[in-house]
Order: C-alpha cells, then sequence, then structure tokens
C-alpha cells in the first residue's frame, strides 16, 4: 500500500475523523501485509477528500489556519483539548506509530 494512503489513515486516526476503530483495522491489516479492501480504501479516500475539501473552503473565506500534519502532532492536540483521554491516546499512539 502506497505511502500516502498509510499518512491518509494516520492522519485520520489522529484527528478523530472516521471509525477509529476501521481506521487502526486498516492499519493492522496494512502491517501483517494483507491487501486493503476496496470499500477501505473508498472510505479513507472519501474522509481524506473531506477534509481537504473543508480545509479549500476555510481559505477561500480568508481564514487562515496552520493544522499540524505530524499525526502525533494532533493526537497531542486532541489530548490537551480533552477530546481523548491519556488511555486513549497511548493507545492510538502504539497503533500509529507501530507499522
Amino acid at each position: 500500500m502506497s505511502d500516502e494512503f498509510v499518512r491518509d489513515v494516520r492522519t485520520l486516526l489522529a484527528s478523530g475523523k472516521g471509525d477509529a476503530s476501521r481506521l487502526r483495522d486498516i492499519l493492522e491489516s496494512i502491517k501483517q501485509g494483507n491487501p486493503v479492501y476496496m470499500s477501505d480504501y473508498k472510505y479513507v479516500s472519501n474522509l481524506a477528500a473531506e477534509g481537504d475539501q473543508q480545509s479549500a473552503e476555510v481559505q477561500e473565506e480568508g481564514v487562515q489556519t496552520q493544522k499540524p500534519h505530524d499525526p502525533l502532532e494532533l493526537l497531542r492536540i486532541r489530548l490537551a483539548e480533552g477530546k481523548i483521554t491519556i488511555d486513549e491516546f497511548r493507545q492510538i499512539k502504539k497503533e500509529i506509530s507501530g507499522l
């Protein structure tokens, strides 16, 4: 699987978009060398495209935002904002760092 796809999955997982369990399963499948189902590929592609579209809309409105692209940085931000617990942080960090 392409590095870009893996990066998209990690970014989505860290940002809290989509079904975290499904995204972790996709990463685990890639880690084990199994092919990714077409439905999972489309799921990730659509979620990533939504994020790109929202970013473009925000920029068109003249709002400048700088979002970190590093999945671990996104994860740290979610923890700091109280969106995830420390245990969830550790689990997700382990998942995205393990590949």
